[in-house]
């Protein structure tokens, strides 16, 4: 579509959607445009939400047959969405992921922290960095085959694009049980009296709201936020130095947007966890926090997206303390990323051919996410 005019974020929507409801009416292959054009109408409500503009395809008929060709027999229904988290990651603008140091997270990483942290139905589940919602598709699957319903699952971004992909994610996948909002998950309640939460998490989520019980996210790694009017809000804000950068005000947020006794599985790059630069960031995390569990991932975890090594840390919100609550930290290392030093997928010997691609892949978090549930979970 490179030379048609044709805005292909929008444009591959539709068509995903289109396919996705042929597949419903039986149809295995994408059919014709008109019938394309009828499907979507017939779905208007639905996906009106979704779209920016018209719901009808765009797509010139000279090239029309070709889009036919390449969607082939290609089935929306019952995949793993690995290959749409894939497709979308390629799709949002790299002014809103790279330069930002936001990544597609990998299946296996997002199953780990979702089996870590167990959520359970009638609780509350938050992404603040939903992206793509990979991270609230999985905690809805895992809540359906565990538990035979799902919690209560809310997403948040700053970006439209990346609400409008996890909207479509959430009709696909979820049938529609992620609730997706476009909105600065960092921007804070006004800390007086004069001033409400317009404009905030806590504003979309009602009066009633006291906190979620859990939160999974991967935040952007980059970016230096230190000009931004919200950053002095922040207590961290005084615990790096000149430079603030916006993982770093995440860590601070989703402790508080969670209940006392809430859990937190957080992705961060290995400096938050290891640097001597980020200490009082972590002692902050340590007087509001139990920290329970930390992850170091495999350095071939993110290729081929960026060589960035990452580490997730688990932990559940305490009421602030003077000093860091004493806590029995475990620490695990994966040294199996099933990925080789390309970013190409490596499997396991014994994989099942007809398995999900990420259930077979040769990594070890599946090993250890069991043993953090222990300790996250206890009591």
């Amino acid at each position: 579509m490179a030379n048609s005019g044709v805005d292909e974020f929008y444009e591959i929507i539709r068509l995903i959607l289109a396919k996705y409801f042929a597949e419903s009416d039986g149809l295995a292959e994408l059919p014709d445009r008109a019938s394309c054009d009828q499907l979507l109408a017939q779905h208007g409500s639905e996906i009106a939400f979704i779209l920016d503009g018209v719901l009808e395809l765009q797509t010139p008929e000279s090239i029309f047959e070709e889009v036919r060709r390449v969607f082939g027999t290609t089935h929306i229904h019952g995949q793993d969405f690995t290959p749409l988290d894939q497709a979308f990651e390629q799709l949002t603008s790299r002014s809103y992921k790279a330069d930002k140091g936001q990544y597609f997270t990998p299946r296996h990483v997002i199953d780990m922290c979702v089996e870590a942290v167990d959520p359970k139905p009638g609780e509350l589940v938050c992404d603040p960095a939903c992206g793509s919602a990979a991270f609230l598709k999985s905690a809805h699957s895992y809540g359906i085959e565990k538990y035979e319903q799902a919690a209560d699952l809310y997403g948040f971004d700053y970006s439209h694009r990346a609400c409008q992909v996890a909207k479509v994610v959430s009709l696909m996948g979820a049938n529609g049980a992620i609730a997706v909002e476009q909105v600065d998950s960092l921007r804070l309640p006004e800390r007086t009296l004069l001033e409400g939460t317009e404009g905030t998490i806590e504003a979309l989520m009602g009066p009633d709201f006291a906190g979620f019980d859990v939160i999974l996210t991967n935040p952007p790694f980059a970016g230096d936020v230190s000009a931004e009017t919200f950053a002095a809000a922040y207590d961290v804000a005084r615990a790096t130095g000149k430079r603030l950068e916006r993982d770093v005000l995440f860590i601070e947020r989703c402790i508080r947007l969670l209940r006392v006794g809430g859990r937190l599985a957080i992705v961060l790059p290995d400096n938050k966890v290891s640097s001597r630069i980020f200490r009082d960031v972590r002692l902050w995390l340590g007087k509001n926090s139990e920290i329970r569990a930390v992850v170091s991932l495999h350095r071939y975890t993110f290729l081929p997206y960026t060589t960035q090594k990452a580490a997730v840390i688990f932990a559940v919100k305490q009421a602030p303390a003077l000093s860091p609550y004493e806590a029995q930290v475990h620490f695990f290392r994966s040294d199996a990323a099933g990925k080789s030093s390309n970013g190409s997928p490596t499997f396991r010997p014994d994989a099942d051919p007809d398995a999900p691609v990420y259930r077979s892949l040769d990594h070890d978090l599946d090993e250890i996410a069991p043993r953090i549930r222990s300790v996250m979970c206890a009591g």
